[in-house]
């Protein structure tokens, strides 16, 4: 691979127009094609085969013209009363009804039958309970009772200062709400406001739309452009690795916003695909662009540095984005639709990253020209000096250095690097090192075992929002279960009639269908931590029925969730006595759905990344100890990752987070696949200049007594290190800054998933990859190489050090191509 890859990084750079012609022109097709086919993203989170999906067809069969409730673009009006006055009286039933009037004249996607029964609250309350009453009474039940069920979903608190009213936009998904309907319904709560009363809308059909602002990425681009001008020193060179990334990330987004014609994409999966597109997309660039430096430092000319840097460094891109792109398909596992796609999406563009690193970036290379690192270039043709490059790599460091510093262009290069001092401090005391890092990892892991997860809601909402102040005043007026309706749909067709818990009913004449009906109710009702459980509607033959169950706690309160599993083994349990066929869903039964599975998931993928990592590591690394050093690095980085989340996300420690609450149902599956990716970018790029240097050298030089008081497996560590520090370590502090960026944007999630990948790549490349796996190889000395011979010769071979390239390179088996003249270069 390592060959091909040279050619086709050395055709790309000598053909730089072509390939920039064709970059462009794919990234123009692209986006004309997807702007043409695109049908725009949804909101929705929902998963089949889960409990909740067949509640929600029971009630779509039996209640026709229900509206799917994940489909539903309910808006949650919520007003209170200025001190001292109620929503009776009639200056603030005036300024309600004005606020409902410029909906009614103001809101474009508002049907007629809306717009006739969106009403005060005070009138709408009045209309409901005589309905409920009405029909409960109807089916035999006792008026006390149903007076009662009546005043546990009132829409007017029982101090008439709080009140709800509601309607729904008429759009096929909340995501198809205008911006422009949105601000009608603010301005018409503000007249409202502007009258001294609370005024607050809430619901799916007025969530914040999910979308990256550029501040972001504008962060990300202007610290990567300071490092990478750092790094290089130079402006033109930094300004190479943005390039690419930006269209690499155009073409990606513009390729998934026409993928929304052939399936539907939940509008977060562009976002991470971005964030994740950004930030390889440099780091590959980077990394190819350092060792075409250091090529140029060896006197390769220009057309062959470029190739062997793609054929060295760019088998490494490849191994590396194919590791990410095996871990962001492997959601897949998951069997989650929403995540699937997001999964693939990011893996695609990670795919075009590394595509772009390839050829474009040799390319651009080209088109610098000699522009292009120049004084390194420089450097080089000093040290060949008309000499063949193998005869200068022979000769000795004092010839090389004073020949170099004449030149007054290069910094000698058996100067220590920062990063060689750190690995020789690590090696003084290496045991030292690992207990550090691994203590500090393992208690910043703990507060992830206080993990909550759930999905965007009202009450997950940052506290200024009127989502989150709509969510608090229905609590402060209604109890917190108010928030967290259940729907269970019951079905009593294949009742068994002459179940023992019937009798009483039957007994006095009661079908056994209404029976079992309201037994089921009963039973819910008195399940621990249901507020009340009420007949809410009936089918039209009377034979299946809609029962509202109020819980005593909230959407994102943990008991919740456990009550929502104890109705499922009442349900399982009355299923089985009665006959009857049940489902529980509503908003929030169904995102707990989706957090469970996601949940469940999470063991499985863990494992398959893990030993993705193991096996692959074996392969490319030909050691037992380094893949097992790798994987275990990993758990420790995405464990401490986790718990520094909690902390400040989910806990608010310090007070730092202003909204903190349960975090995103999806994150930690995420977070796993994208950490284990960049994981492995580190490991390999760091551990292949290592095994590059025991392979090729560290014999020969302990042998010779140039490496002092270090052994073999010493010289390797120190020195691969040096070579690959510099580099990892701008990468890292790049992708830290691009994911870091987006706590700048305005959703909560989009920032937990900003600082968590931020987390996870800061631990995993400094306290892992720079610090406790050069400690241990330090320990475990010659054991970090060794691998059984039968097993060597079972597993297939990855160059990625580009060792056989570099033998025929220099045996002359593939032919060098000498820096164009200055009169024919473009």
């Amino acid at each position: 691979m390592a060959t091909f890859l040279f050619h086709l990084g050395r055709w790309s750079y000598l053909h730089r127009k072509f390939v920039l012609a064709v970059w462009v022109g794919v990234l123009l097709v692209v986006g004309v094609g997807s702007t043409a086919i695109q049908k725009g993203y949804n909101d929705l989170f929902a998963i089949s085969g889960v409990p909740s999906q067949h509640a929600t067809e029971m009630l779509l069969d039996a209640f026709p013209g229900t509206k799917n409730p994940m489909e539903d673009a309910g808006v949650t009006l919520v007003f209170k009363a200025p001190e001292g006055k109620t929503l009776d009286d009639p200056d603030v039933t005036a300024a309600v009804d004005g606020a409902l009037q410029g909906i009614r004249d103001n809101v474009s996607d508002l049907s007629d039958e809306a717009r006739q029964n969106l009403a005060d609250p005070v009138t709408a309350d009045h209309a409901q309970t005589d309905m409920l009453v009405g029909t409960e009474t109807q089916m035999g039940m006792p008026e006390d009772v149903a007076q009662a069920d009546a005043a546990n979903v009132a829409l007017v608190n029982p101090d008439r200062t709080i009140g709800t009213t509601s309607f729904s936009f008429d759009v096929d998904l909340p995501a198809d709400v205008t911006d422009a309907d949105k601000a009608a319904v603010n301005d018409a709560l503000q007249t409202a406001r502007d009258a001294g009363l609370q005024a607050e809308a809430g619901g799916a059909g007025f969530g914040d739309p999910i979308e990256i602002e550029p501040i972001s990425e504008v962060i990300g681009v202007v610290v990567a452009f300071i490092v990478l001008a750092f790094t290089f020193g130079s402006l033109l060179a930094a300004g190479l690795p943005l390039i690419t990334a930006v269209i690499g990330i155009g073409i990606g987004a513009l390729g998934i916003t026409g993928a929304t014609a052939f399936v539907p994409l939940n509008n977060i999966t562009p976002v991470l695909g971005i964030m994740i597109g950004l930030a390889v997309g440099i780091d590959y660039a980077l990394f190819i662009m350092s060792r075409f430096r250091d090529e140029l430092r060896h006197g390769r000319s220009r057309p062959d540095a470029v190739g062997l840097a793609v054929g060295t460094a760019g088998s490494a891109v490849v191994f590396a984005g194919v590791t990410v792109i095996v871990a962001l398909v492997g959601l897949a596992l998951a069997n989650i639709e929403f995540l699937t796609y997001m999964g693939l999406a990011a893996a695609a563009i990670v795919l075009i990253a590394v595509l772009v690193a390839l050829t474009l970036l040799p390319a651009l290379l080209g088109l610098g020209g000699t522009r292009v690192f120049r004084k390194d270039a420089a450097a080089g043709r000093a040290v060949l000096d008309g000499n063949d490059p193998e005869e200068v790599e022979a000769a000795t460091g004092r010839f090389r250095v004073r020949r170099l510093r004449r030149t007054r262009r290069y910094r000698d290069p058996d100067r220590p690097t920062l990063g060689t001092r750190w690995v020789q401090l690590i090696h003084r005391a290496p045991g030292l090192f690992v207990l550090v890092v691994v203590a500090v990892l393992v208690l910043l892991t703990l507060p992830a075992t206080r993990l909550q997860l759930s999905l965007p809601s009202d009450m997950t909402s940052p506290e200024s929002t009127t989502q989150r102040k709509s969510a608090e005043l229905v609590e402060e007026g209604f109890g917190p279960g108010r928030n967290a309706p259940f729907l269970a749909i019951v079905d009593a067709h294949h009742v068994h009639g002459t179940a023992t818990s019937l009798k009483p009913l039957t007994d006095g004449g009661v079908a056994p269908a209404h029976a079992a009906l309201v037994t089921v109710k009963d039973r819910l009702a008195n399940t621990v931590g249901v507020q009340r459980a009420q007949l809410v509607g009936a089918s039209q033959d009377g034979q299946t029925a809609q029962i509202a169950i109020t819980p005593t706690t909230g959407p994102i309160d943990e008991q919740t969730v456990q009550l929502i599993q104890q109705l499922r083994h009442e349900q399982e349990s009355l299923e089985n006595e009665l006959g009857v066929d049940m489902g529980i869903t509503g908003f929030t039964p169904i995102q707990q759905d989706v957090t469970d599975r996601l949940e469940g998931a999470m063991p499985v993928y863990l494992a398959l990344v893990v030993g993705l990592a193991l096996v692959l590591l074996l392969m490319v690394f030909r050691s037992l100890l380094v893949p097992l050093v790798a994987a275990s690095g990993f758990l420790l980085s995405i464990g401490a990752a986790f718990g520094v989340t909690v902390l400040f996300w989910q806990e608010g420690l310090w007070g730092l987070i202003d909204s903190p609450g349960p975090l995103i149902s999806f994150m930690p599956i995420f977070l796993i696949g994208v950490t284990f990716g960049l994981a492995m970018d580190y490991e390999v790029f760091i551990l292949s200049r290592m095994r590059e240097r025991w392979t090729k050298h560290s014999h020969t030089a302990v042998a010779a007594g140039e490496t002092g008081r270090y052994n073999a497996v010493e010289d390797s560590v120190i020195q691969g290190f040096g070579l690959g520090a510099r580099v990892v370590t701008a990468a890292a502090i790049i992708m830290i800054a691009v994911f870091v960026s987006f706590i700048a944007q305005p959703l909560p999630f989009i920032k937990v998933f900003g600082f968590a990948l931020g987390a996870g790549v800061l631990f995993d490349a400094f306290l892992i990859r720079m610090t406790l796996v050069p400690a241990l190889m330090f320990i475990t000395g010659r054991a970090t190489w060794w691998m059984p011979k039968w097993l060597d010769k079972v597993l297939p071979t990855f160059d990625i050090e580009g060792e056989k390239l570099e033998e025929a390179y220099g045996s002359g088996e593939i032919a060098k191509v000498p820096d164009a003249p200055a009169a024919a270069r473009s």
